[in-house]
């Protein structure tokens, strides 16, 4: 057995809605800020399960003494054999959640007290709505530890999009970071794509399932954004391991991909140019796209690499 459960505790009231799930690494340090947030919600209606990536620092004493606390929601806590990253820790969590709906808590952030009680209305208000089976998530805003918004808004309020929509017609996507909630049956459906050899993003994921489904955005912030030095996004990464993220990120877009999408979206083109850049450093012999996809890889990026450049001498001629 690759997990095993730890703790859990009992002294709470009968919940049944959601269940948010915190994978973490030797983040004990900053694991606290989560749990005070979530001590701090008006609506308590909510599991909690920590998923321990195998740490070596005290996390497993930690939560056992929160497990022991007369808390008003339920804390699980299962400890990994062996650290195998984020998205598979996510992977294991879902498993354990009972709840229709999942909220992902990173181990460093916090959430606005009226969090889960603003969920439970929207999802309530979804649910009874004509297209409540094509929703598999809502997304609201993020502000950082200054008050300040994370990125940009989305384009108008209760924005139901698909990919389409939310990537391949736009000439941007929406920038900046923003946080969700899901149908747990979603997520166990697709799971999170990952790899023992890199970090791969979530929003590969993300993307692969809104494809199938529409996401519903909300121009409302939820959570708390803290930079952390020693989180995936901000920890220093040598070259390898750049073009190891690059080329899972692509892999995963682009397998599923018809190749007329390829030629026909930027946003498909970009991976098609990353992931013919990263194989000439990086290969995954159980992860090899077909030849033919290959192929429309090869003449998107040599269609675009005089682009690239004259876009890269201009930003130099810039400066």
């Amino acid at each position: 057995m690759l997990w095993q459960s730890i703790y859990t505790s009992e002294n709470y009231r009968d919940k049944n809605m959601f269940s948010v799930i915190t994978p973490t690494y030797n983040r004990a340090h900053t694991l606290e800020r989560v749990f005070n947030s979530l001590k701090q919600q008006s609506n308590k209606d909510f599991e909690w399960i920590i998923v321990d990536d195998a740490s070596t620092d005290n996390t497993k004493k930690l939560v056992k003494s929160w497990v022991n606390l007369n808390l008003e929601f339920s804390i699980k806590y299962y400890l990994l054999d062996k650290n195998k990253g984020k998205p598979n820790a996510l992977n294991v969590g879902l498993e354990y959640c009972s709840r229709p709906f999942t909220v992902i808590a990173d181990s460093d952030d916090t959430f606005v007290s009226n969090t889960i009680e603003d969920l439970q209305k929207l999802w309530q208000m979804v649910d009874i709505s004509d297209n409540a089976n094509r929703i598999a998530s809502i997304w609201t805003l993020v502000k950082n530890e200054r008050g300040e918004l994370v990125g940009e808004p989305f384009p108008s309020n209760f924005w139901q999009v698909d990919l389409k929509g939310r990537i391949l017609n736009r000439k941007a996507a929406v920038q900046g970071e923003k946080w969700h909630s899901w149908r747990t049956t979603v997520l166990r459906k697709y799971k999170m794509f990952h790899s023992d050899f890199s970090f791969i993003s979530e929003g590969s994921t993300w993307n692969r399932i809104n494809k199938d489904y529409d996401f519903l955005c909300i121009n409302i912030i939820h959570r708390i954004y803290f930079s952390s030095p020693d989180g995936l996004i901000l920890k220093e990464k040598t070259r390898l391991e750049l073009e190891k993220i690059k080329f899972y990120s692509s892999y995963y877009q682009l397998y599923q991909t018809p190749n007329w999408q390829i030629l026909k979206y930027k946003y498909y083109q970009i991976h098609a140019f990353d992931h013919i850049k990263s194989i000439l450093t990086y290969r995954d012999p159980h992860m090899n796209l077909s030849s033919t996809k290959i192929l429309f890889c090869v003449l998107v990026t040599l269609w675009n690499t005089p682009k690239r450049l004259f876009y890269f001498l201009t930003l130099k001629l810039q400066k």
